[in-house]
C-alpha cells in the first residue's frame, strides 16, 4: 500500500512539474531599448542596445529598421555580457524618419517583436564654400543658419583628389557664427589653413565635408566652363551667397556677403 502511496505521490509530481515547465514556454522579454544618439545628425551611426531575456536562451537576434518609405532592412544583433545586444544602424541622410524594431528567436522558436521605436535625422547644415581669392589663396565659408557652427573635424577636399596633400581636417576651436562669414587661408604646415594650392587660371573645385563624412558643400570651378580669375583684386564666388551660380567678382568681398562684392 505504501508502494502505491509513493507511486501516486511521483507521478502527481511529475505531472505538476510538466504543468509548471509549460507555464515558462513563450516568446522572450525584449525591453531597455536604446538609440544614442537619439537625434542623430546626417550620416552619423546609430548604436541599438537593448535587454534580451528568456529562459532557455535566444538562437538570434535581429534589428529591423526602414528608412522613409524605403524597404525593411536586418542587421544582427551581437549578444554581450548581462543579457545586452547591440547593432549598428549605419548614417542616413538630412531630415530622414527612421523606424527600428527588434526581433528575438529563441530556442523553442517563439519569435519576440519589441514595440517600434521612431527618431528623425537632423535637418541640413547649410554651410558653404562661398568666394574664393585664388591670388591671396584664400577662400570663404559662409553659414547659412541661425545658429553657430562648430568646424572642428570639418573636412575641405580639393579636385575630388583623396590623397592626404589635397584633404585637410578642420582643427578643433574653429566656429562660424549665425549667418557669418570665415575666411580661411593657406597654410604650408596645415595648422591654420589648407595645405593644397588654389589656381588663378587652371580652375579648382572644393567639396566641404561635416565631421561625420557627409557632404555639405561643393564650389565647383572645374567641370565645364571655367572662370578664370586673373589678377588681384579678382575672386570667384557664388552670386548670392551659398547660391548654385558662380561668378567672377572684379573686386572681391571675401569675409562679407557677397553682394557687396562688384561683378
Amino acid at each position: 500500500m505504501r508502494k502505491i502511496l509513493f507511486a501516486t505521490i511521483a507521478i502527481i509530481t511529475l505531472l505538476y512539474s510538466c504543468v509548471k515547465d509549460e507555464q515558462y514556454k513563450g516568446p522572450a522579454v525584449i525591453e531597455n531599448i536604446v538609440l544614442n544618439p537619439s537625434s542623430p545628425r546626417a550620416n552619423q551611426a546609430i548604436i541599438l542596445t537593448c535587454k534580451i531575456t528568456d529562459l532557455k536562451g535566444i538562437t538570434s537576434a535581429v534589428a529591423k529598421y526602414k528608412v522613409n518609405s524605403g524597404t525593411v532592412v536586418s542587421v544582427n544583433m551581437t549578444a554581450g555580457a548581462a543579457r545586452l545586444y547591440t547593432a549598428t544602424i549605419p548614417g542616413q541622410a538630412d531630415n530622414a524618419d527612421i523606424a527600428v524594431t527588434i526581433e528575438a528567436t529563441n530556442q523553442d522558436g517563439f519569435v519576440a517583436t519589441s514595440v517600434e521605436q521612431k527618431l528623425k535625422v537632423a535637418p541640413p547644415v547649410l554651410v558653404y564654400v562661398n568666394e574664393c581669392d585664388p591670388n591671396a589663396k584664400s577662400m570663404e565659408l559662409y553659414n547659412a543658419m541661425t545658429t553657430e557652427v562648430d568646424l572642428a573635424g570639418w573636412k575641405l577636399r580639393k579636385d575630388s583628389k583623396t590623397d592626404a596633400d589635397n584633404n585637410w581636417t578642420i582643427p578643433a576651436g574653429i566656429k562660424i557664427a549665425a549667418k557669418g562669414y570665415l575666411v580661411i587661408t593657406q597654410d604650408a604646415t596645415g595648422v591654420t589653413g589648407f595645405t593644397f594650392g588654389m589656381s588663378a587660371t587652371k580652375g579648382f573645385s572644393y567639396h566641404l565635408f561635416d565631421a561625420d563624412g557627409g557632404v555639405r558643400d561643393l564650389l565647383d570651378n572645374l567641370s565645364g566652363t571655367k572662370i578664370v580669375a586673373g589678377a588681384s583684386p579678382n575672386t570667384i564666388g557664388r552670386k548670392t551667397d551659398g547660391g548654385t551660380e558662380l561668378t567672377l567678382f572684379s573686386v572681391g568681398s571675401m569675409g562679407k556677403s557677397n553682394s557687396t562684392g562688384t561683378l
